[in-house]
């Protein structure tokens, strides 16, 4: 569980700015930050689950503030992990 939990703080610490070439900046980022959670280890349908999760409820300016941000905050990381657990 603990090395779940690396891969995916991990995998989130390395989401950046989504420049937007499609229809809506959120699908851009929610597209994204699967694609990194893939890239850490996680399967496509946690991956999934973890961000749709994290996005729900969150306003765009939320969103803008975590992807700005070069690292998670405590409270993110704490997200992050509670929701791979929840979405497993």
């Amino acid at each position: 569980m603990k090395r779940s939990r690396r891969c995916l703080t991990a995998a989130a610490v390395l989401a950046v700015v989504v420049t937007s070439c499609g229809d809506d900046p959120r699908d851009d980022a929610r597209h994204s930050l699967v694609k990194q959670l893939e890239a850490g280890g996680l399967a496509e349908p946690i991956a999934e689950c973890v961000v749709d999760e994290f996005f729900k409820g969150k306003t765009d300016q939320e969103l803008k503030g975590f992807f700005d941000r070069p690292k998670l905050t405590p409270e993110e990381a704490a997200e992050f992990a509670a929701l791979g657990d929840k979405c497993r």
